[in-house]
């Protein structure tokens, strides 16, 4: 996302379903002072990142679902773009100006799990039921045993590619449990076809990652949240990676280190015709792109196969003045309600009992475009699911994003060995 779970959080008119920040002691407002009068008037700062003209509108809907169900709950919504919101996080938390509900990705959890509030029994008192949730997607935002967010839907990391492209060269589509050298062979053969790489290249954490866990096993963080980027599953598989662009010559590499979701922007936009995505990005990317869309899962390695997940929820500050009036606006807004309706406007939700609903929505919505890609979607996600695992990162884990763009695009390029890259980012943010 750079994450990813944006667990990436470009979602582009996509609707999940969410809080974000809502008001600490300087940003709440309330005509008294006590948290123990529920009913008193109290305005919550809610914020989130960016989601699109439509997915805003949507998000405001829900805040204002909020204040129908509570009248004395008013919550304010404001939305940096995504590449700013957890630097200004961090800069409310050194502040003291932390909002009351904090929009959370899980792979940045450990760096702000200290600032959230545990949530088991301010969410036990709105009714909140584990059974409700898939399993994963609440583990995904608990850190040492606590849950300091609720999730608002499930992502995993899967292969978006073009269906007319693989049709120009000749191939047939690839299919769930395809593998590295399969991935290899098509992309040549599209690359030649079509006179452009086949593969979009990533700085993003979730959609580079994923594919040298799924090549190699390779994992960039310890199950104890320690960065180990020197380990040698993962200078084999990140050798491989920038490898696409400087010898097989089938990727198409960042333009600059600025370009953190180069891959799935170009894959859209038809100058690629492979890139990896996350599922919150399904129904976009299908109805987006000016060609037919597929899925499949992420080509496996002899010593990989799978691929990560994240996902991004809703939890309340530690600083927060009315934490209760915070767990009954998240009550809301991932509610059944909220649930239903994020998902028949195709998005993946946490809640089990809408899975039905939202494949019923990726039909309406993409079936008549792309004709049985409903289908497809539905055993690709099953699949994907199956072998995915959390995406565990370290707890200055956005600062080393911020470094490995900055060091991977060397590699990308050829001007910098992978394996020194590897080390030099290692060496600046290791712990």
């Amino acid at each position: 996302m750079e994450a990813a779970m944006r667990l990436r959080l470009k979602k582009l008119g996509a609707i999940a379903v969410g809080l974000a920040m809502l008001a600490g002691v300087s940003a709440c407002t309330s005509s008294g002072s006590s948290q123990d009068s529920a009913n008193k008037n109290v305005t919550l700062q809610w914020g989130f990142w960016d989601q699109g003209a439509a997915g805003d509108k949507t998000y405001q809907q829900l805040a204002d679902q909020v204040h129908k169900k509570y009248p004395n709950i008013t919550v304010k919504l404001t939305q940096p773009p995504f590449a700013d919101y957890f630097t200004k996080l961090q800069s409310q938390l050194a502040a003291g100006t932390t909002p009351c509900i904090v929009s959370m990705q899980s792979l940045r959890l450990p760096g702000f799990a200290s600032a959230l509030e545990p949530l088991g029994d301010l969410m036990k008192e709105q009714g909140f039921k584990t059974s409700d949730w898939d399993s994963g997607a609440l583990k995904a935002l608990q850190y040492n045993g606590e849950q300091y967010a609720i999730p608002y839907g499930l992502s995993t990391m899967i292969l978006y590619y073009n269906k007319d492209a693989f049709a120009k060269a000749g191939l047939a589509e690839p299919k769930p449990g395809w593998t590295v050298a399969d991935f290899e062979a098509d992309a040549k053969k599209i690359t030649e076809a079509t006179g452009k790489p086949a593969f979009g290249q990533s700085f993003s954490d979730l959609h580079m990652f994923s594919m040298l866990y799924a090549k190699d096993g390779a994992l960039p963080v310890t199950s104890k949240g320690k960065l180990d980027l020197t380990n040698s599953a993962m200078e084999k598989a990140f050798s491989w990676y920038s490898g696409l662009s400087t010898g097989q010559k089938t990727a198409s590499t960042p333009a600059s280190s600025a370009d953190i979701p180069w891959g799935e922007q170009q894959f859209v936009a038809g100058n690629v015709s492979m890139a990896v995505d996350g599922t919150w990005d399904l129904v976009q990317n299908a109805t987006t792109a000016k060609f037919n869309v597929g899925v499949v899962t992420l080509p496996v390695g002899s010593k990989g196969g799978g691929t990560l997940s994240a996902n991004s929820g809703f939890g309340i500050s530690k600083t927060c003045q009315y934490k209760k009036q915070a767990a009954q606006a998240i009550s809301v807004i991932v509610g059944a309600d909220a649930s239903k309706t994020s998902a028949e406007q195709g998005n993946q939700p946490a809640r089990s009992a809408d899975q039905s609903v939202f494949f019923d929505a990726v039909a309406k919505q993409v079936d008549s475009k792309t004709p049985g890609f409903s289908a497809q979607a539905k055993e690709v996600l099953a699949d994907s699911s199956k072998g995915a695992t959390p995406f565990i990162s370290t707890s200055n884990w956005d600062q080393t994003t911020k470094v490995i763009a900055r060091q991977f695009i060397l590699s990308y390029t050829g001007s910098q060995s992978p394996k020194q890259t590897l080390q030099n980012v290692q060496s600046q943010q290791g712990q």
